[in-house]
């Protein structure tokens, strides 16, 4: 039986995103996983194979911990340290100096044998790993991280074509992600597309598709306040229904201060009455709470695939979307839910009417087709089995990079 690796799944802060504490927690069953980075909650593992190594930001606790990690590190790996403390050197302040070199010494001092990085545009910090001992890189392609900074910041697209070519294996989300990395000088055979994780306890909220007679018909949109939510064409679609007698209400649930674009859209169409804007939820009270509506609108411009709509086709709620990213690898036309065309309000508005005509034996069909795309393809036993397989191969063997 081969020993455990030590697998540094890396964001900089803690706790991470849904789907990466998922990850955490699967990868965890097999190997050690190290968590890098400043403590911004309050956070506890039941498993005895996650270890929190927290570097505050705060510099009357940062220098301390620091310094005792430096003279560890130097006792122990003087190399490393005379790495670290290079590699510090080429930024440009000396706050930044010392606040990159305080992050790089625990990672150095632990020696994770995989440093999986969650967001691509931080690659350029961490590649000098691969040239301080055997480490090896693991990138993945996520979102507006992959799809839309490098193309709106030169400087971020050459740095991917400079430093992506250079890590052991790319992860992406999905099949479009993955087409992405060609742009940066990635081969195809480094992607691995490896779906997010879709955490057991949604499936376990799944309800087989059952008529409500509540009206007005409800629409609930779920992200984060960024114009690439495309929340102004879900509004101008509701307001275009509105306009044709068409009874609804639209809730948009976000974590973060409604943007002043939206709340002049929703005042200057009136409506007031038909749009409510709500904070975001805890993910369990999130599954409970969706339940409660009669269809998810994604009315995004831009995804990798977006996790809201994997979970609402995990408990069971029809959703329709626009043709963003990687959305058309689970959004089915006719089969999982409904389509629609970027940047389209009348699509929206059509999709909408569409839903909530059908006749209630095709969107039952509907509804279960898409659960059981997500149980055999997206539920998180697939994925993390699949990543685990993808650390065993980074490790394993010896896949030739450019050199750092």
């Amino acid at each position: 039986m081969k020993p455990p690796l030590k697998i540094a799944i890396y964001t900089g802060l803690i706790p991470n995103t849904t789907f990466i504490e998922t990850l955490i927690a699967g990868v965890a069953k097999n190997h050690e996983v190290l968590l890098f980075g400043t403590v911004k909650k309050k956070t506890h593992y039941f498993s005895k194979r996650i270890t929190i190594i927290d570097t505050p930001t705060s510099l009357s606790k940062n220098i301390p911990l620091t310094l005792w990690r430096t003279l560890k590190l130097g006792v122990q790996h003087p190399k490393r340290l005379s790495l670290a403390i290079k590699e510090a050197k080429t930024y440009p302040t000396l706050y930044t100096k010392w606040l990159r070199f305080s992050r790089f010494v625990p990672v150095l001092l632990y020696a994770p044998d995989i440093f999986h990085l969650q967001w691509t545009s931080r690659i350029d910090r961490w590649l000098f790993l691969k040239s301080a001992y055997p480490c090896h890189i693991v990138v993945s392609l996520l979102g507006s991280q992959a799809a839309i900074l490098p193309y709106i910041d030169p400087e971020v697209f050459k740095r991917y074509q400079r430093c992506l070519p250079k890590v052991d294996a790319i992860h992406s989300v999905s099949e479009h992600l993955g087409r992405q990395a060609a742009n940066f000088n990635v081969s195809p055979e480094r992607v691995h597309v490896i779906s997010t994780p879709i955490p057991t306890a949604a499936f376990s909220y799944y309800k087989p598709f059952q008529k409500r007679d509540v009206k007005p018909f409800q629409l609930v949109s779920v992200g984060r306040h960024h114009w690439v939510k495309g929340y102004r064409y879900g509004i101008q679609a509701v307001h275009q229904l509105i306009q044709s007698g068409i009874a609804v209400n639209y809730t948009i649930i976000a974590a973060g201060k409604v943007t002043e674009d939206l709340l002049f859209q929703v005042n200057q169409l009136g409506l007031q009455d038909y749009i409510t804007f709500n904070p975001g939820l805890p993910q369990m009270a999130l599954f409970e709470h969706l339940q409660t509506y009669d269809a998810l609108l994604l009315p995004s411009l831009s995804e990798g695939i977006a996790n809201v709509v994997l979970e609402a086709m995990a408990i069971g709620l029809p959703t329709i979307s626009t043709n963003c990213g990687g959305m058309a690898e689970v959004v089915i036309p006719e089969k999982t839910g409904w389509l629609v065309p970027v940047r389209d309000a009348k699509a929206l508005a059509d999709a909408v009417v569409d839903c909530m005509q059908i006749d209630v034996e095709d969107k039952r069909k509907i509804t279960q087709e898409a659960y059981d795309l997500m149980n055999a393809n997206y539920h998180e036993r697939h994925s993390i089995a699949r990543m685990l397989r993808l650390y065993d191969e980074v490790v394993g063997s010896d896949v030739e990079v450019d050199k750092v």
